[in-house]
């Protein structure tokens, strides 16, 4: 059934105005409840200048290349314009989405090439999106190629998110420049940097690093002298050079590369740093990734900060990268140099399952370091390379799958020694760990793990399809954090007593982990946090949510909740008590066992640094607000009127 009359200017989505756009800009007829209506469609360009907080530009199907300008007299080939966002700004939870409909939406950068000179992107390089000086702007649902060296270019612009991208190839699918950008959101994509599956297997390390093949030398998300706040989170990046890679500048005026969470990602055949922070890093939270053949995992060497904390991550080798020309095929986990900055807060490794045939550790110095509870567990051979396909959806051609060339023995596994070569640094600590291997002579010589585990049958249960529980569990030690002193928490955490060895509990589950907590930096105040959901906690009767940043309290606030069983539906007025950045409430004992589907609180709650608490980057997707009072804001469109593209209203 169709709608013929007079086309429309504009759609509504939950009160939200949705403007269409298209390659053409032409008339449409688009599916709406049930029924084929016809729209007005414009080109992105064209629509810009209408946009208001609350706009849905939602892309209809076609492939999308950018605008392109031809120089017929210059001789000069044609040149891709890119999309600008300048000064384009949403509001607080009423954001401008910029959506895609998947696979039938695709934009292709039209770009076959990259200049040297971006290996770290600026704003003359070419993006398929350009933003500065923007703020709660998202794309989501976006089918991506060809744009180098970047598809999203941020500059000075804040509360970013990219989700639900398919994208292949690029240098850096985001890349984000100035002390003005903080708060930026990647989840749920899929992004494949070497289609041809040949940077894994075929090219020189040092070739993808800086030579002929520099282009590769990126990351899912790069950025330089940024504040930070960056959330990474169940992406899926495979046959990529780098995970992330972030950088500090030189001689940085303001704190830079803090509060940065990387968790819930599948990193498949990652040629050199799954995670690599660069000159600083402090309040990083590098937890339940699954690592599936990298080279060295996590970059540390001439990094100042500290508050690093790495739990609940899964990683195993099941295919050795390179070739036998190439000198950088060793890898290890932990990558450290000799010399340079080091951290100068505490750094925490726990409860990580690994099951490796490279190192542990090779060598290099670092500082403040606990390491505790985690099972390493080394294969003594692989003949043949065990087949890679997975739920990465990134499989490596029959073709490059060759076999070992070499074995993987030997105790300097796990601590090579030119690790701590000339001594060992206090406040440096291993123990309750689990090997499979006899300690190297660095953790004997001084009297490392005196409560480690040397099993040479431990055992994962299926490690090469990266099922790394433990056949048999060990006891581990009670991890603790004191607020201040080991983390920016607010008050003591605690794993508890009866913690095991390895990512896994006795449930089979992962650890959980300390629930992330924001460090505001000192002396830096346009770089704040609005208080955000990080943990919703429930145990029986007993329901908590914990933010980043400590709330106004003590209470009580009333929680709108709703739970469900068996079909049915109950909602709930609780109220909570507020200590710090938790709130505590208590559900009536006959819904305590009922799936906990909905949390709002009122839109009045603010946080202890008088910021309202946000949605961005909730870690509940059905956590929202009710009306309690705040001055509601403006509509986000007037329903009458759809200002004329270029002309004032």
């Amino acid at each position: 059934m169709s709608d013929k009359s007079e086309p429309r200017a504009y759609g509504e989505e939950n009160g939200r105005r949705v403007l269409y756009i298209t390659y053409k800009a032409d008339c449409r007829f688009v599916a709406v409840g049930g029924k084929d209506v016809l729209f007005t469609t414009r080109t992105i360009n064209d629509v810009l200048p209408c946009v208001r907080p609350g706009d849905i530009l939602q892309f209809l199907p076609g492939k999308y290349w950018p605008p392109v300008l031809y120089d017929e007299d210059s001789g000069n080939p044609p040149v891709c314009r890119p999309v600008k966002l300048y000064e384009l700004s949403g509001k607080p939870d009423v954001p401008i989405t910029i959506r895609g409909l998947g696979e039938a939406t695709q934009l292709d950068g039209g770009l076959g090439g990259v200049p040297h000179d971006s290996m770290l992107p600026e704003m003359k390089h070419f993006a398929f999106f350009k933003l500065k000086d923007c703020a709660w702007i998202e794309f989501e649902n976006f089918e991506v190629e060809s744009c180098w060296p970047s598809f999203i270019y941020l500059e000075d612009s804040s509360y970013i998110t990219v989700r639900g991208m398919t994208a292949k190839d690029s240098r850096y699918l985001v890349y984000a420049r100035g002390q003005g950008c903080h708060h930026i959101l990647l989840e749920d994509n899929k992004w494949r940097q070497d289609t041809t599956g040949s940077m894994w297997r075929d090219i020189l390390w040092l070739d993808s690093k800086r030579k002929r093949y520099f282009y590769y030398n990126g990351g899912l998300f790069g950025s330089l002298g940024i504040p930070g706040s960056v959330v990474v989170r169940r992406n899926s990046i495979c046959d990529a050079f780098n995970g992330l890679r972030m950088k500090a500048d030189k001689k940085p005026k303001y704190a830079q590369n803090h509060n940065v969470e990387i968790y819930d990602n599948h990193m498949l055949r990652i040629r050199d740093n799954p995670v690599e922070p660069e000159r600083a890093a402090t309040n990083w939270w590098i937890h339940h990734n699954r690592i599936h053949n990298a080279h060295a995992w996590f970059s540390l060497d001439e990094v100042v900060g500290g508050f690093w904390y790495f739990f609940a991550n899964t990683g195993w080798i099941t295919d050795k990268l390179g070739n036998p020309l190439d000198p950088s095929r060793g890898g290890k986990v932990y990558k450290y140099d000799t010399g340079g900055d080091m951290p100068d807060k505490p750094v925490f490794a726990f409860n990580n399952s690994f099951r490796l045939c490279n190192s542990l550790i090779k060598g290099g110095a670092t500082t403040h370091l606990t390491h505790r509870n985690n099972a390493v567990l080394f294969r003594t051979l692989l003949d043949d390379p065990v087949p890679q396909d997975d739920a990465s959806g990134c499989p490596l051609p029959e073709a490059v799958r060759h076999p070992f060339p070499d074995g993987c023995t030997g105790a300097d596994r796990f601590v090579g020694d030119d690790f701590l070569k000339k001594a060992w640094k206090t406040g440096v600590s291993f123990d309750w760990d689990l090997c499979n291997l006899d300690w190297p002579k660095q953790i004997t010589r001084y009297e490392q793990e005196q409560h480690g585990v040397v099993d040479p049958g431990a055992a994962f249960v299926d490690p090469d399809k990266g099922d790394l529980r433990l056949k048999q569990g060990w006891q581990g030690c009670e991890i603790t954090l004191e607020p201040g002193t080991d983390w920016p928490g607010d008050s003591r955490w605690s794993s508890g007593p009866g913690t095991l060895i390895g990512a896994y509990q006795g449930s089979g589950d992962l650890v959980d982990g300390p629930p992330f907590a924001f460090l505001a930096p000192e002396g830096q105040e346009d770089y704040v946090e609005m208080p955000r959901l990080v943990r919703l906690a429930h145990s029986g009767v007993d329901l908590e949510l914990v933010f980043s940043t400590p709330l106004v309290g003590p209470g009580p606030v009333a929680l709108r909740v709703t739970v469900r069983r068996d079909g049915v539906t109950r909602k709930l007025w609780l109220d909570a008590k507020v200590c710090g950045r938790s709130m505590k409430t208590v559900i009536p004992a006959q819904y305590g066992n009922w799936r906990v589907t909905r949390v709002r609180v009122p839109d009045t709650l603010k946080g202890a640094n008088g910021q309202y608490v946000t949605l961005w980057s909730s870690v509940f997707k059905r956590f929202g607000f009710y009306a309690a009072g705040r001055k509601p804001a403006p509509r986000p469109y007037e329903p009458t009127c759809f200002c004329n593209c270029g002309e004032e209203d």
